[in-house]
């Protein structure tokens, strides 16, 4: 039996309004609209994700819409964008113990719009996609399995931008890695988590045609701290420092992930990296090539990284906490 899921909101609702306890991740694509063009899903508690719905065409997501299951029952959601139409429709159902661990997209253009191209949903089982077509402008986020809690973004004719809601099961969750994927061993892993109350004051980022090193300088009361230095086992070119002023926040990190040249060729590794602050952007750092990155996250959220490292950082991920108000 279906039915309409009354929590989610109409296609005009403020897509800044917050889920309860979770952090917005994103949004990729179009950055800014009116407030007919927001959207907002919100997975309600107890529902699981059902269904997916995309129309789209060659190179465009015209829309979407959603289907919970709760007790048995379907309820389905309005359908956000897709003013003028489309042209294919496809629906992604997931199994009983099916979760989407995963977005993979990219933006382009359809006439003067920016718009999401095309649009992959990653489970803990396979992947759906790509619905639409790729372009250059490439998005991924990975996440935490069972940490989705909706979608949101902007539409009106098409599908112009998205984001997620996601929320973690303790106080931090992890989103996720970019880079290299399985580890040579425990030794390869590395992490720095900032506890609330403390500020990241630096990073000391060792870089030439990749990026050899991290390591971050905090303050935690009236001391100033500093971590580990992560990666760089053979050493570097050029040493580069980001200080970060008192009222300085991350905000989203941009990259590029290849293949090692030179001595310790073939390895995949972050190329290049920057940090985008409320303030402005630091970086590029390393070498821009191979396969792009780009992740934003809600103001506030920003907890630290982590990853895996050797001679090089081999990936990175990004801790977020959920904002108290």
């Amino acid at each position: 039996m279906a039915g309409v899921l009354q929590n989610v909101n109409a296609p005009h609702a403020n897509a800044n309004k917050k889920v309860a306890g979770s952090i917005r991740v994103g949004t990729w694509g179009k950055q800014s609209g009116g407030p007919q063009n927001n959207w907002s899903f919100e997975i309600t508690e107890g529902h699981k994700l059902h269904s997916i719905k995309i129309d789209h065409g060659d190179g465009v997501i015209y829309s979407l819409m959603f289907t919970t299951e709760y007790r048995g029952e379907l309820y389905t959601s309005k359908k956000f964008g897709g003013w003028n139409g489309g042209q294919t429709v496809s629906q992604v159902t997931f199994g009983k113990c099916e979760e989407l661990v995963g977005i993979k997209g990219s933006v382009g253009t359809k006439g003067i719009y920016t718009i999401i191209s095309s649009l992959c949903f990653e489970t803990n089982k396979t992947t759906y996609g790509p619905f639409g077509g790729t372009t250059d402008n490439v998005f991924s986020l990975p996440w935490d399995n069972g940490s989705l809690v909706g979608f949101y973004g902007l539409a009106g004719y098409y599908i112009d931008s998205i984001g997620v809601y996601v929320k973690a099961r303790g106080e931090i969750m992890k989103i996720g890695t970019w880079g290299k994927s399985i580890p040579a061993g425990p030794q390869n892993k590395w992490s720095f988590q900032l506890e609330r109350n403390n500020h990241l004051n630096k990073i000391t980022i060792d870089h030439g045609d990749l990026i050899y090193s991290l390591m971050f300088t905090y303050q935690c009361g009236q001391l100033i701290r500093n971590s580990d230095k992560f990666g760089g086992w053979n050493g570097g070119e050029k040493v580069s420092e980001i200080t970060f002023d008192d009222d300085e926040e991350i905000k989203a990190i941009s990259g590029t992930v290849a293949l090692s040249r030179g001595t310790y060729a073939g390895h995949t590794v972050i190329s290049s990296i920057s940090f985008v602050t409320n303030k402005k952007t630091h970086g590029p750092f390393g070498n821009v090539r191979g396969t792009p990155f780009t992740v934003p996250w809600e103001y506030g959220s920003f907890a630290g990284f982590y990853g895996l490292c050797g001679y090089y950082i081999d990936s990175i991920g990004v801790y977020l906490k959920a904002n108290k108000c």
